[in-house]
């Protein structure tokens, strides 16, 4: 658990992005729309095998953290729920609001105390959002409640190198990053899945190398900085079930 202040000082680091985000989208980019939609393509390529069509067209969904926008925005089928504790904030800036699917269920609130009934949901996405949380075990009970017996978690999040995770833990608590109050390596996110009764059926790790040639070639100083000191980070996936149907 990290401190309310720090955690606060998260959420203006995510509105400021999205005020940013807001006024580029304004003047014709399409860049996030791209990132949305080409993330709800990989997701559904990751499920597959773990729903099969009738499912995916009876699906209740809840997409946790998900921005103004989301991957569900992107997903032609099942019942589909949104909540992010900036939703007030999205829905009342109507540039962002303005390219949302108005059959979705948007929802304002924090995935530490989820608004739903137990076993609700037979999908629950969780991407680019454990680390940005502020009681990261929290989260992970809230959907273990909310989540269906045989339902499915689908997760992403940044990791580090054991080095890169050390530096980066230390960025964080000095707040030099803001965004990310918590650090995770492949190990410990890993071991944190387990940790709170779920398994892992399918995981992919993205290449640690690649992602640090990429900051190193990249224009920005920032990302440059990120690929000679060991800080760059690479992506963990899984698909998970359920350790057990008690609850």
């Amino acid at each position: 658990m990290v401190s309310t202040n720090r955690w606060h000082k998260a959420q203006k680091h995510e509105r400021d992005y999205w005020q940013k985000k807001a006024a580029r989208i304004a003047y014709g980019s399409t860049e996030q729309l791209n990132w949305y939609a080409w993330k709800a393509v990989e997701m559904e390529k990751r499920l597959q095998g773990h729903l099969n069509e009738e499912h995916k067209q009876s699906a209740k969904i809840l997409e946790i953290g998900s921005g103004p926008i989301g991957i569900v925005t992107f997903l032609k089928w099942g019942e589909r729920y949104t909540i992010d504790p900036l939703e007030d904030f999205y829905k009342s800036n109507p540039v962002l609001s303005h390219q949302r699917d108005s059959s979705i269920h948007y929802c304002q609130g924090t995935g530490e105390k989820l608004p739903f009934e137990k076993k609700y949901f037979s999908l629950v996405i969780l991407d680019n959002v454990l680390d940005h949380v502020n009681e990261a075990e929290s989260v992970l009970k809230e959907i273990f409640r909310v989540l269906s017996d045989d339902g499915v978690l689908y997760l992403a999040v940044n990791v580090h190198t054991k080095l890169g995770g050390v530096l980066h833990s230390v960025l964080s608590k000095l707040k030099i990053d803001k965004g990310h109050p918590y650090t995770f390596t492949a190990k410990s996110i890993r071991n944190f899945i387990r940790e709170h009764q779920f398994l892992v059926q399918a995981e992919t790790v993205n290449d640690y190398y690649l992602a640090r040639e990429k900051d190193r070639k990249s224009t920005s100083l920032k990302e440059k900085i990120k690929g000679y000191t060991g800080l760059s980070e690479f992506i963990y996936y899984s698909v998970c079930k359920k350790r057990s149907s008690t609850v």
